[in-house]
């Protein structure tokens, strides 16, 4: 993450150049010998407190709202999450093909405290942790917001940028202090990303949320991709969406998890399922992410 010459609430409390060697050190694949002593220079002041349970998110990423397909939204799932043991979980890699897989992929990885430590410094290093910063407004219209959460001493500190990405650098709506505080942020966020790497493990979820779609807000299909639809897998029936409503949701647990997971490893988001005598329905799936509401009330 590259600081210099940005603009925040404070300043920036280290050199330009320890900056830089926490960003490098922390991308997965540099953290050599080399890059430990590098480290050395960045001494750690402070020790951040966090929450050290597996279900304790300390660190939150995610991006909500926009105008987008229903199916898009229900896909979705956090951008990053760390724990307080050290598990840290980011999306996987997708390949550019259509259609995308029918379960966004997830990957994996456990955390050193050390590596957690200098993730809170680099946070706090970019201002992220004196409070609440602007980021303007770019704008547009029909965009996302990106929030970024981070528990640590028993509060929460959270940033939330709208558009975050989408013309930062152009948009005539947007100070040059919002547009470095942006460029700050966009960087603190690929560089926890870059802690989950595409060599990572696969994360497997316990539970998957699974929406069906109603056939009114399904996308229209290219015929060149419609394929077979395919028999519902598990003994949990999905119910039809509510005459009013865009879906139905559920949480798939237990060992109808397990089989339905295995089950979608060769479906993709245009897959139809054939449940019972109705006809072929679209589905959408998510991991169930520690922090996941799974269906709304």
């Amino acid at each position: 993450m590259t600081i210099s010459g940005t603009t925040t609430r404070r300043p920036i409390r280290h050199t330009t150049s320890v900056i830089r060697v926490v960003v490098i050190c922390l991308t997965p694949g540099l953290f050599l010998t080399a890059c430990e002593g590098m480290l050395d220079g960045y001494p750690p002041s402070v020790s951040y407190q966090h929450a050290t349970g597996a279900e304790d998110i300390v660190v939150s990423i995610d991006t909500a709202g926009g105008y987008v397909q229903l199916e898009v939204t229900f896909r979705n799932t956090a951008e990053f999450l760390l724990l307080g043991d050290g598990t840290a979980i980011a999306p996987g890699p997708v390949l550019g093909s259509y259609p995308g897989p029918a379960l966004r992929p997830t990957r994996s990885v456990t955390l050193s405290e050390d590596r957690i430590q200098e993730l809170f410094r680099a946070a706090d290093s970019a201002g992220l942790l004196d409070g609440e910063i602007d980021y303007g407004d770019p704008g547009w219209t029909d965009l996302a917001s990106t929030n970024v959460n981070i528990t640590i001493g028993g509060r929460t500190l959270s940033q939330s940028a709208y558009g975050l990405g989408f013309d930062d650098d152009t948009a005539e709506g947007l100070s040059g202090t919002e547009r470095d505080a942006r460029l700050v942020l966009r960087d603190f966020i690929a560089t926890a990303q870059g802690l989950v790497g595409p060599d990572s493990a696969q994360y497997v979820p316990d539970e998957v949320v699974a929406h069906q779609v109603s056939a009114r807000e399904t996308s229209t299909v290219d015929p060149d991709f419609e394929e077979q639809p395919r028999p519902w897998p598990i003994a949990t029936i999905p119910p039809p969406p509510p005459a009013m409503n865009f879906d139905s949701c559920f949480v798939v647990t237990g060992p109808d998890a397990d089989v339905l997971l295995d089950v979608l490893v060769d479906a993709n988001e245009l897959t139809t399922w054939v449940i019972g005598t109705q006809p072929p329905v679209r589905m959408a799936f998510r991991p169930l992410l520690p922090g996941d509401l799974g269906c709304p009330d």
